[in-house]
């Protein structure tokens, strides 16, 4: 009987080197614990630089599949399948890729916080889909490309071009049914008209007493596009801003109807997050029911093939707008002048030549104003998504200030508007009156820079003009609203400036 056992336990022997002759009685990553240190083995040479913005600051450098591991511990659906896991992983080192440098100013490549991606401590779930995607990304054509993720879509995903418009179309971020939400229980937040004006107040709006509040139009996918706010100024607002507005933890997506019981009102809603991409909680659902990390991705990220990363995977510049500026844009040094210009590869406007203009209206402008700052840094972005993702601002603007930086939007789109000698004249006389006018409401300090910008200043309006809240400078609906809104913001200037003389005790 012992020969027996010693027979079949060698013929069991023989069997599994046969199943497999290379790693006997290897095990899996599913099988055993995955560490830190093959993580980093499985990055290779990439990392990423993390900004621990969370923590109170400092940087620190991490193998690429280390971050994808923690960020995964932050971002995933707690007990998810595989599947969904690794689907997950997918799109966050394709996110990391493709956005690498979006806090280049501040010295590093993504933040830990939900301006970027959460991370958290990695545990073994994350780290085993980390490992087991390693290398794995979203391309088109041959390409990583940007793509975005929410916590649930609520049963329909939404559009990026809903969300960003003005921007690049992605084709492959439209808006799909996502039928694994059927049993999703709404979600309810009742709010009065008062609080509902005290979030939009601290926001910019002008206006004592909201007397009413409607949906106003809606997008393709049924998600609130735009608000009707009766007695504030503006009395409209997108639907994105509203939410961010009142709070998006709060206020949990745009997928809502309201109902307004007379000073309360009922948000009813779905979904969680602006809906864009991958629905995690969709995701989860999917794999439980025994879908593959391919048909998930294939579900939310249509068109995109998924490829692994060699070292030639770089994204295009019209594909990743933020990377392709940070890494392809030359930089002319400060001189004498002070000034630091940034123009992005293939340029209709040298560094050279924009550094001349930025120098001339610095120049003149401080003998106007008698005031000088610097450095300064102009940035000519390459593509409007670079534009809009570096400063947040819509995609009929063509300038923002922050700081000591100016951003401008692509060369062909400035000789399209108002010229870029001119468009970079008011962004350079915004900058100079700035510091002294910090603490005023936006109109004063738009309306100078609109003033100060001109060849010859304007005359003064005989009648009173009603002064723009901050919310119709920074939040406006539409160009044309914009427009408007500046252009009382430079009437109510040249009144008070009329009045005064000085332009720094406009108030």
């Amino acid at each position: 009987m012992e020969r027996t056992l010693r027979l079949a336990i060698l013929a069991l022997l023989g069997a599994l080197c046969l199943v497999d002759p290379l790693g006997f009685f290897a095990t899996t990553p599913a099988q055993t614990d995955v560490g830190d240190q093959a993580l980093e083995r499985a990055s290779g040479s990439r990392t990423v630089a993390i900004g621990l913005v969370s923590d109170g600051g400092g940087v620190s450098t991490i193998p690429l599949e280390v971050y994808v591991a923690r960020v995964l511990a932050g971002e995933a659906e707690p007990g998810a399948a595989e599947a969904a896991q690794q689907a997950l992983a997918v799109a966050v080192r394709t996110y990391a890729l493709v956005n690498a440098g979006r806090h280049r100013r501040e010295g590093f490549d993504l933040c830990d916080t939900t301006h970027c991606q959460v991370m958290r401590t990695a545990n073994e779930t994350s780290r085993r889909a980390a490992l087991a995607t390693a290398g794995r990304v979203l391309t088109l054509e041959g390409t990583p490309v940007e793509i975005f993720y929410s916590a649930s879509c609520g049963g329909r995903s939404e559009s990026a071009a809903e969300v960003w418009p003005g921007g690049a179309k992605f084709p492959y971020l439209q808006s799909v049914r996502d039928e694994v939400h059927e049993d999703e229980v709404p979600w309810v937040l009742d709010l009065t008209l008062e609080e509902i004006r005290q979030a939009l107040a601290r926001a910019g709006f002008g206006g004592e007493r909201l007397r009413d509040i409607d949906i106003d139009a809606r997008t393709p996918s049924g998600r609130v596009a735009r608000l009707r706010l009766t007695g504030l100024r503006p009395d409209a607002m997108a639907g994105d801003p509203f939410r961010m507005a009142v709070g998006p933890r709060q206020l949990r997506s745009t997928a809502f109807s309201l109902r307004r019981n007379g000073t309360s009102v009922r948000f009813t809603g779905v979904g969680y997050g602006h809906g864009v991409g991958m629905c995690v909680i969709g995701a989860g659902r999917r794999a439980r029911r025994g879908e593959t990390v391919e048909a998930i991705l294939a579900q939310y990220y249509p068109g995109l093939a998924l490829t692994t990363l060699d070292a030639r995977a770089v994204p295009s510049e019209s594909a990743a707008p933020v990377l392709a500026e940070s890494v392809r844009t030359p930089v002319v040094p400060p001189k004498a002048s002070g000034m630091v210009v940034r123009v992005p590869s293939g340029s209709t406007v040298s560094a050279a030549e924009l550094e001349q203009l930025a120098i001339h209206a610095h120049e003149s402008l401080s003998r106007v104003l008698g005031t000088s700052v610097g450095p300064v840094t102009v940035e000519l972005h390459g593509s409007l998504d670079g534009f809009r993702y570096e400063t947040g601002r819509p995609w009929w603007v063509s300038a923002a200030v922050t700081g000591t930086t100016i951003d401008l939007t692509p060369a062909p789109l400035l000789a399209q508007r108002d010229g870029m000698d001119a468009t970079l004249r008011t962004a350079m006389a915004e900058l100079l009156v700035s510091p002294a006018l910090a603490g005023r409401p936006a109109w004063v300090r738009v309306g100078a820079a609109k003033y100060y910008s001109r060849p010859t200043p304007p005359d003064a309006p005989s009648r009173a003009v009603s002064c723009p809240a901050d919310a119709e400078l920074t939040m406006a609906i539409s160009a044309a609203a914009q427009r408007e809104a500046e252009s009382r913001a430079e009437r109510c200037f040249t009144r008070a400036f009329a009045r005064t003389g000085d332009w720094r005790v406009v108030r």
